[in-house]
């Protein structure tokens, strides 16, 4: 690969670290791109676990490729984590490794590449919510107070849309659009890969939504700021008035409906979707997936405890009671 030349050196003074250099700008890209905190902490904190494990081996980031490949296998190993987290931890060095070669802040190639990535079973703990439980767990939220009324119209979009639960804590007044008919369209700015979504809310979830905002702001609610909190805590431990963070709407989720895997909504609206008779392309579009191939597999996963031929099987082999 093409090497830092002379011209681009001469660029940097000679105290700068170009190591250091690589991990701020390709930590400023990927925020850039994704538009998530999160994404970027988590991000920071990968990086720098590896990257004290190569100083620890006399090295840096910018070493020979072939210690750095073997020290990159064992620390995506470390803990006996999942193929999916093992590859993950891999797929964030190799991004990294990416970034410095085409900005050619590096003088070495990616040598993540030549790590073996292990097998991964798509969606493999994808299981949805049954749709009754939901209906009957989401009925027993008590709604006339501000954190009933709260939770039940947090859920309640969450399930609507299957967005994902880092989009519904970075939700805004400013992404609300109420129209003359009572509904409201939600504009998430940006959801994962950069994509810009919009889902027009039915009326009665609508009401709820609107419901609660009046409970959390009064009379305030036609001049809120543009960034003004739409899941807001009524805590009283100093969070009170701020936006809900994510493990805030996770705990919201495990009280009200038994998970605090908020993903598993996502998993629910898709599966409700399928069962409604929704074609594949637009199940695709609502949870915007790159891909038709993407969404099969998905729904397969998510269908897979399901034999339509169970009760005929166990009525022909006496397996009643």
């Amino acid at each position: 690969m093409d090497q830092p030349n002379d011209q681009s050196r001469a660029l940097l003074p000679e105290h700068v670290n170009r190591v250091d250099l690589a991990l701020a700008t390709w930590l400023h890209a990927k925020a850039g791109r994704s538009g998530s905190r999160e994404t970027r902490l988590a991000y920071a904190a990968t990086i720098s676990t590896f990257r004290k494990l190569v100083l620890d081996a006399g090295l840096d980031l910018d070493g020979d490729g072939v210690a750095i490949t073997l020290l990159a296998q064992q620390w995506a190993g470390h803990g006996e984590p999942a193929p999916a987290t093992y590859n993950r931890r891999l797929a964030i060095l190799s991004s990294f490794y990416r970034y410095a070669a085409q900005q050619r802040l590096l003088p070495t190639d990616n040598p993540i590449t030549r790590v073996e990535r292990r097998r991964v079973e798509s969606y493999a703990g994808a299981q949805p919510l049954d749709a009754g439980d939901m209906k009957d767990l989401l009925k027993q939220i008590d709604r006339t107070t501000p954190t009933g009324a709260r939770d039940y119209a947090l859920l309640a979009v969450a399930l609507q849309t299957g967005r994902r639960l880092s989009e519904l804590a970075a939700l805004r007044w400013s992404a609300l659009r109420i129209g003359s008919d009572g509904r409201v369209q939600i504009h998430w700015r940006r959801t994962k890969g950069g994509k810009v979504m919009y889902d027009t809310l039915p009326l009665p979830l609508s009401t709820a939504l609107l419901h609660y905002l009046h409970r959390a702001y009064g009379p305030a609610l036609g001049d809120l700021p543009h960034d003004a909190a739409i899941w807001r805590s009524f805590s009283r431990n100093g969070s009170q008035g701020k936006a809900l963070g994510i493990q805030s709407i996770a705990d919201i989720c495990e009280k009200r409906l038994g998970t605090s895997k908020v993903h598993t909504l996502r998993h629910t609206f898709a599966r409700v979707m399928e069962d409604s008779g929704a074609k594949v392309s637009d199940i695709q579009a609502r949870l915007g997936h790159a891909s038709l191939s993407t969404t099969g597999r998905y729904l397969a996963a998510l269908n897979r405890a399901d034999n339509a031929h169970a009760e005929s099987i166990a009525s022909r082999l006496g397996l009643d009671l």
